[in-house]
């Protein structure tokens, strides 16, 4: 009986004891000046920052999945998509019918990197201007330069680099940051290679095979939506992770009324 009666002595002890050093650390924080929620609700600045690149490039890779690469289209086919209306770049183009396409980007994936920097540039500034704001408040000295948004796109990723930041937050002591790099899971690189490989096969031949791509790559799901004036979306997507790219292409189109059989 004693010795339950001492067990339970102890275990009450080290409640107190526990709840003691709990308080101490509350005091010290409260002592200090410092704010001790935020220590385990802020993110530290450097994420921060990489978390709002990265939010920045996915939205500019949400407008162009949809407008054939470009976030503002200029030769490009109105298309109703389950009643939404998207301005879908020509990445393959001949105003005549009967004529076979002229590629109009023959560099894609490099057109498709410039649109997510330019894109992604002045609200990555804004961002980092925002966590500096922050930073002064709290007491620190914060400077940095205009950085340079670098965007590369490769398999099963987005490389993002913020260069030439020149960062630096001082107070006890100093932190400096150049560049800052991040990345995002994707599978554009795949999207936009096939993409390129159906607009030659247009430019060459006037048409692709769906099926022949479809075969190679066992994730794709090749849609091909002919329009009334000869031009042909195309809708791709990874049937894994259901990232999508959709383009315009006119080639050898044949008046209404006319078929190619």
């Amino acid at each position: 009986m004693n010795q339950k009666k001492e067990g339970n002595k102890r275990g009450q002890i080290t409640v107190f004891v526990i709840l003691a050093i709990a308080i101490i650390i509350i005091v010290i924080l409260l002592f200090l000046g410092k704010d001790f929620t935020n220590i385990f609700t802020t993110k530290p600045p450097i994420d921060q920052i990489k978390e709002c690149a990265q939010n920045e490039v996915q939205n500019g890779i949400n407008i162009l999945n949809v407008q054939g690469g470009s976030i503002n289209p200029e030769n490009y086919y109105f298309y109703d998509e389950n009643g939404e209306e998207h301005k879908v770049e020509y990445l393959c183009y001949a105003e005549k019918y009967y004529e076979k396409c002229i590629v109009q980007k023959p560099l894609l994936k490099q057109s498709i990197e410039k649109e997510l920097e330019d894109f992604s540039q002045k609200n990555i500034e804004n961002c980092i201007e925002s966590v500096k704001a922050s930073l002064k408040d709290k007491g620190y000295s914060v400077s940095s330069e205009k950085p340079e948004i670098k965007v590369e796109i490769v398999p099963n990723t987005i490389l993002i680099s913020i260069n030439n930041l020149n960062l630096k937050i001082s107070k006890e002591g100093t932190e400096s940051y150049n560049s800052i790099k991040t990345d995002l899971n994707s599978r554009l690189y795949d999207l936009i290679i096939i993409a390129s490989s159906i607009i030659n096969w247009e430019a060459r031949y006037g048409d692709s095979e769906s099926l022949n791509f479809m075969m190679y790559y066992p994730s794709l799901r090749m849609e091909k939506k002919l329009q009334s004036d000869g031009t042909t979306i195309y809708i791709l997507t990874n049937k894994n992770t259901l990232d999508k790219f959709m383009f315009a292409s006119r080639s050898a189109a044949l008046p209404v009324g006319i078929t190619g059989n």
